[in-house]
């Protein structure tokens, strides 16, 4: 997951809605925290936790993605600028402000005044059966026509958007996904556009997109990928067990659920540090 990629979390939060373990409806989020560590899906998707505190970089991700969105629906900049005020002003990042947020939104609208692609849906819910009897369901940002080549919107905000931030999109479960879903609602999708956004002070390059083809092989080998994987998920369901992936503990900093996993689940500890998705 990308630096402050609070739109992720955001999209996850829908996603909570969408996925029924009992029916087989499963999100891009459900399976890479899956790919990432069982134990980590356990607590996200099974307990349904979530920390009562979020950091600096999710929450000026959500916002600059909210504004976005309004950007995208109303063309109203003012509107969009707006959102910018749910950015609390105490944020214990020094540098993720609503002040910075602003800057970056006007530089986005002046950058990209005109698309030169025709959007045919915007925020795009939906739910396919990839293999008999699963399903994955997700939101997409956009879907576009450029020039008779159809293509998925995902918009990322990262410290950097240069050759190595777009590199970690092909492959990948979430974008292969919102690939293949794309595919199977329109009949074709010709890959993806990462619409990169730094959110770093004075980075090297503050916008960059990048276009991530797919093939018919890589809608097929997802397909397979997905079956596998969730087949995975049922065993630990049926199994009761949760096994960690100790690998990532701390591989985009250190897990949220890195205590519960080192001291055990005390309830206490639940109740002092997270939240339930249904409270």
């Amino acid at each position: 997951m990308c630096e402050g990629s609070g739109k992720d979390v955001e999209r996850e939060e829908k996603m909570r809605d969408y996925v029924d373990l009992e029916r087989k409806i499963y999100s891009g989020s459900c399976l890479t925290d899956f790919m990432h560590c069982p134990k980590k899906f356990y607590f996200r998707w099974v307990r349904k936790l979530e920390p009562k505190e979020e950091a600096p970089s999710i929450v000026f991700g959500k916002v600059f993605h909210e504004a976005l969105l309004v950007w995208y629906q109303t063309g109203d900049e003012k509107e969009a600028l707006k959102v910018f005020e749910k950015i609390p002003v105490g944020i214990a990042d020094d540098h993720r402000t609503k002040e910075l947020g602003e800057t970056i939104f006007k530089e986005y609208v002046e950058r990209y005044k005109s698309e030169p692609y025709r959007t045919l849906y915007l925020e795009k819910e939906f739910k396919v059966e990839v293999v008999e009897g699963k399903i994955l369901a997700g939101t997409v940002d956009k879907i576009v026509d450029w020039n008779g080549q159809i293509y998925v919107v995902d918009h990322k905000t990262s410290s950097s958007v240069g050759l190595s931030f777009f590199n970690r999109f092909r492959p990948n479960p979430q974008i292969d996904g919102y690939c293949y879903a794309c595919k199977e609602l329109l009949g074709r999708c010709d890959g993806a556009i990462i619409n990169g956004i730094s959110v770093a002070k004075n980075p090297k390059e503050r916008f960059a997109r990048d276009i991530t083809s797919r093939s018919n092989r890589e809608f097929l080998l997802y397909a397979k990928t997905f079956d596998f994987w969730t087949e995975m998920i049922e065993l630990c369901i049926k199994h009761k067990e949760w096994p960690m992936n100790t690998t990532h503990c701390n591989q985009f900093g250190k897990c949220v659920f890195w205590e519960l996993c080192v001291y055990g689940e005390d309830e206490r500890l639940v109740e002092w540090k997270f939240k339930r998705k249904e409270e």
